[in-house]
């Protein structure tokens, strides 16, 4: 777990108009996206009060923080990212914002990265691992203890009955994958390399780690030809994400078309169906079924 001690420095003219979060007991954490969201509040329940700043359907990769943004950020006790250049705009600021009573807790330090063959870059979707995803509620957990040691029962107690999710979780994947008839799968974003690792897949990405990255002509024939070539079923795409590319390479071989979310944002629909990651990354596990036979 690494925690970085910093100091706000309000910006834009705002300290004459910002007042602290109102003393209601509860720790104030900000997020810079929904899966930080979704597992503080299992863990923290009443006791915490997460402001994500990418909610609402928001693209973590496309976020810049607006003069509001700014405003949340200064007003923050704890702020939590994910790190591994998932938050570039943080990096941009972080020179910028100062206060003497802020910390930042980086839930990717300490976890093995992917590094993207073509780009070079960082993959920084540790969460699409099972057991990674189980390690971060795990940092999440001892991180609300060491802020609220007094409500430590309930915290662990929370932690417990989701951490048996998790578990039963994976055994769901692993019992379903491992009657697969191959290994590869397509995808339109390349942000599912962990979870490829952990089961031992191959993802074959129409798109780099960007999930509106252009491909090129030739990067897309070879994807059309590995996709007859192996005959694979299905094309699968982020449903936020641009899918005309993935529907033409469907197209091209015959394939059909499925969905596989990362899970970075929820969309209005799955707010107003109670949607999770657990209930997500089930979804995905069908459709993984289906491309994988």
């Amino acid at each position: 777990m690494k925690k970085i001690g910093l100091t706000l420095l309000l910006l834009f003219g705002l300290n004459a108009c910002i007042q602290q979060p109102k003393d209601d007991g509860k720790i104030h954490i900000v997020v810079s996206f929904y899966i930080l969201e979704d597992f503080t509040e299992k863990i923290g329940g009443d006791l915490v009060n997460v402001i994500n700043l990418t909610q609402g359907g928001g693209e973590p990769h496309e976020f810049e923080p607006s003069t509001q943004d700014m405003k949340i950020l200064t007003e923050a006790k704890h702020i939590m990212i994910l790190g591994n250049d998932f938050e570039p705009w943080f990096n941009d600021i972080y020179d910028n914002i100062k206060s003497n009573d802020v910390d930042v807790l980086v839930l990717s330090d300490g976890f093995e990265t992917l590094i993207d063959q073509n780009t070079n870059q960082i993959d920084p979707h540790i969460w699409t691992s099972i057991t990674n995803a189980q390690s971060m509620f795990s940092i999440i957990k001892d991180y609300l203890i060491e802020l609220d040691p007094t409500h430590e029962p309930t915290y662990t107690q929370n932690y417990e009955l989701y951490n048996q999710e998790f578990t039963q979780l994976k055994a769901e994947y692993t019992d379903a994958i491992k009657n697969r008839t191959r290994n590869e799968f397509v995808t339109n974003h390349a942000a599912f390399g962990y979870l490829a690792q952990e089961f031992n897949l191959t993802m074959i990405p129409i798109m780099g780690l960007e999930p509106d990255a252009e491909p090129s002509a030739t990067i897309m024939a070879q994807i059309i030809d590995v996709v007859k070539a192996y005959k694979i079923p299905y094309i699968l795409y982020e449903d936020e994400a641009n899918t005309d590319i993935a529907k033409t390479i469907a197209k091209e071989t015959g394939a059909l078309t499925g969905v596989l979310r990362p899970i970075e944002s929820l969309n209005s629909a799955q707010v107003a169906s109670n949607e999770d990651y657990f209930s997500l990354m089930r979804e995905n596990l069908e459709w993984l079924k289906k491309a994988l036979n």
